[in-house]
Parts: C-alpha cells; sequence; structure tokens
C-alpha cells in the first residue's frame, strides 16, 4: 500500500477489478502491450476527478503508483509513456471508452468519499463548525 497517496486504498481496489476485467475481455484480441496501455488509460480516468486540479506530476505519480500494483515495472513505464500501434481499428474507442468509464467510477468514489466525510462530520458533534447545542440545531 502506498501511503504517499491518502487515495491510494480507495482506488486499488477498483484497480485489481478494472485489471482482472480488462484481461478477461481482451487479452485474446490485443497485444500485451495494448492491454496494459488500456489499463493505464483507465487508470488515468478513475483518478482525474481527485487529481485533475493537481500538478500533473502528481496525477502522474499516482497513476504510476496504481498501475505498479498489477505491472512489473518495465511494463509500467512503458504503459504509462507508450502508445502501442493498434492491432484492431476499435481500439481507439474504446481506450475512449475505458477512460470515460474510469472517469465515471472515479467520480462516484470521490462523491462517496465527499459523502462520508460529510456524514462523520454530522455524527460528531465536536468536528469544527458543527455544534453540539441542540438548541443551535432547533435553530
Amino acid at each position: 500500500m502506498d501511503t504517499q497517496f491518502p487515495e491510494f486504498e480507495i482506488f486499488a481496489p477498483k484497480v485489481e477489478i478494472a485489471w482482472t476485467a480488462l484481461q478477461q475481455r481482451y487479452a485474446g484480441h490485443l497485444t500485451g502491450a495494448e492491454v496494459d496501455h488500456l489499463f493505464a488509460c483507465l487508470v488515468f480516468g478513475l483518478t482525474s476527478p481527485t487529481y485533475a486540479e493537481h500538478e500533473p506530476a502528481h496525477h502522474f505519480d499516482i497513476c504510476h503508483a496504481l498501475v505498479a500494483t498489477m505491472l512489473p515495472p518495465d511494463r509500467t513505464y512503458a504503459a504509462l509513456h507508450a502508445v502501442p500501434e493498434p492491432t484492431q481499428p476499435w481500439v481507439e474507442s474504446v481506450r475512449e471508452q475505458l477512460e470515460s468509464q474510469g472517469a465515471r467510477m472515479g467520480r462516484t468514489l470521490q462523491e462517496m468519499r465527499n459523502f462520508n466525510d460529510d456524514s462523520a462530520a454530522d455524527a460528531d458533534p465536536s468536528a469544527p463548525g458543527r455544534s453540539g447545542n441542540s438548541e443551535d440545531k432547533a435553530a
């Protein structure tokens, strides 16, 4: 687990599921480099809602850390730095779909996390900005 990124534990299970799904769906139809690149694109989409407003290098670092959970270093590097020549005409549209699907999953995760953060603050009367006084709540 990479503790450098607080959200790593939120993304990691989705990344593992995505890798397994991509392997099952595309391993027999595309080259390994193409599948790896599609995976990197999905991870980029997944992390974009959370990291798009950060420095690009920071976003790249979380993508690298997540891709590296499933791929060895040489394949991680290639997946993030090279776009393999497509062997099928539909690969580009699949890449766009996967990145978009990843972004939707990322927004859902972000909304769930924000909801959970708000719920915890609502439940904790000592949380900053929250009043423990029931008279204040009634007003």
